[in-house]
């Protein structure tokens, strides 16, 4: 493969974070804008709901074909025509004129998504030198958790001014933007790729049905609630189907989820802490807005620039903590990052309703802070413990482990904010209580205290496996 002079390769990872960011954002910024949708297009939220459902669902279960595809035959390739996809799709989600053509445009633009995150991490780390990669590495993790973190806060900003087509449209000129900087600097002649006749199919059946059903089992649960029969078969049918796969993809010479890279155990723990951050980052995302627009009653305009805090800080964080990366230990400063993360979580425990709000806006800071630090050198720890010939599928598996950290992530913060709720209340609670907002206090309390638990257990759980791994290494 060519080289990239090194003067391009800052627009590059221009042109893939735009386009990365765009894909994380679309599967967060319409959630606050289902309301507004559901009202627009004349059918329920219950309908509506599949807006957001759909996008995450084709998304995660085409991500590891695509990132298989793409090491077969060109990684760029792919990344220049999901985007391509994307911003086409994202044109015809703004002109539907009905829920169902809405759903139908998500899902085209979920494929387009899919095509770009499960080559994005290949592409950096292919074209990057080793003395820049962390440094580009962190600006990715900035831009993908930047578009997951920012999207209902952009949404709820956006949706005071425009109409809800504006969300989708947005993507439109940005897009085209991103597209004209990669033809012009990522030419696809700078392809590497790794054919080989084989294709497993029955291996991408398996996995596209067993994600399927688990993910739509995890969403519904928020509307029926995990008791439901419907739900525990959905999620009980995708677990058992991934667990055949996983053992029917260890006898494959050529398999669509390389169960090879499982055997590394840096890749896999560091994907683990990375599966785990995502689920706490997003009790936030999902508590957060209830506690400022609810329960302290600030405008949505107002929360929004509250619910930048955190994303704003990672932003300016991560790449920093990538270039330390370059030149220091990354699975220390990890570790750096994982602490602070625990310990901005007691912010959001003392948070209440009469005392200031600069204390859960302290505890933003510090989630930015910890999750810039931690993402960028454990994107690095991931990506360099792979072979070359499976940066797109490693990169893919981390897009995966992500997006369905963000899933159920949301769904856990949702059942253990009611659940707790329910319990302190005496009968089953499925919403806010306006009427005793302290009653959503102390379950906010409850659940973010169990969100600080899961941090801290990941941090010590890191170190105890370190040291082990370190004295056998002694030996």
């Amino acid at each position: 493969m060519k080289q990239i002079k090194n003067k391009n390769l800052s627009m590059v990872l221009i042109g893939i974070g735009i386009v990365t960011f765009m894909s994380t954002l679309d599967s967060s910024i319409v959630t606050v804008a289902l309301p507004v949708l559901s009202k627009a297009l004349q059918t329920n939220m219950s309908l509506i709901n599949w807006v957001v459902t759909m996008y995450l669902i084709v998304m995660s279960s085409s991500l590891m074909i695509f990132g298989k595809l793409g090491d077969k035959y060109g990684k760029v390739k792919f990344f220049k025509w999901g985007t391509i996809t994307f911003v086409i799709s994202s044109a015809l989600c703004a002109l539907s004129f009905s829920w169902l053509t809405l759903i139908i445009s998500r899902s085209l633009q979920a494929i387009g998504a899919a095509m770009t995150m499960a080559t994005s991490n290949g592409i950096i780390v292919e074209i990057f030198p080793d003395d820049r990669r962390g440094q580009a590495l962190g600006w990715m993790g900035s831009f993908v958790s930047l578009g997951g973190i920012i999207g209902p806060s952009l949404g709820g900003i956006l949706l005071n001014f425009f109409p809800w087509h504006i969300i989708f449209w947005l993507n439109v000129p940005i897009g085209f933007v991103a597209i004209i900087i990669l033809i012009k600097y990522l030419p696809s002649s700078f392809d590497k790729t790794y054919k080989n006749d084989n294709f497993d199919l029955i291996g991408s059946l398996i996995l596209l049905v067993g994600f399927t059903s688990m993910f739509v089992g995890i969403l519904l649960s928020q509307q029926f609630g995990w008791f439901d029969w419907r739900i525990l078969s959905l999620t009980i049918v995708g677990l058992v189907l991934l667990i055949v796969l996983y053992n029917y993809e260890g006898k494959q010479v050529e398999p669509i989820l390389p169960v090879k890279l499982f055997k590394n155990k840096w890749f896999t723990v560091q994907l683990l802490a990375s599966f785990m951050v995502f689920i706490v980052d997003f009790f936030f995302d999902v508590l957060a807005p209830f506690y400022l627009q609810n329960a302290r009653g600030f405008s949505p305009l107002i929360s929004g620039f509250f619910l930048l805090i955190f994303p704003v800080v990672q932003l300016f964080i991560a790449p920093i903590s990538g270039s330390l990366a370059d030149k220091h230990d990354p699975f220390k400063i990890t570790l750096i990052g994982l602490s602070i993360i625990s310990f901005g979580q007691i912010f959001y425990v003392i948070s209440g309703l009469n005392n200031t709000v600069l204390i859960f806006a302290v505890g933003a800071a510090l989630a930015g802070l910890g999750n810039g630090l931690f993402h960028s050198p454990n994107n690095v720890l991931v990506m360099d413990n792979v072979d070359e010939k499976d940066y797109g599928s490693a990169g893919s598996v981390y897009s995966l482990a992500r997006t369905v950290g963000m899933v159920v992530g949301s769904a856990m913060s949702t059942t253990l904010l009611f659940g707790s709720m329910s319990i302190l209340n005496g009968n089953r609670v499925k919403s806010y209580t306006p009427h005793n907002p302290q009653l959503f206090i102390d379950g906010m309390h409850i659940t973010f205290g169990l969100s600080c638990l899961i941090s801290v257990i990941l941090l010590i759980g890191i170190l105890l496996w370190n040291r082990r791994v370190s004295r056998r290494t002694e030996k």
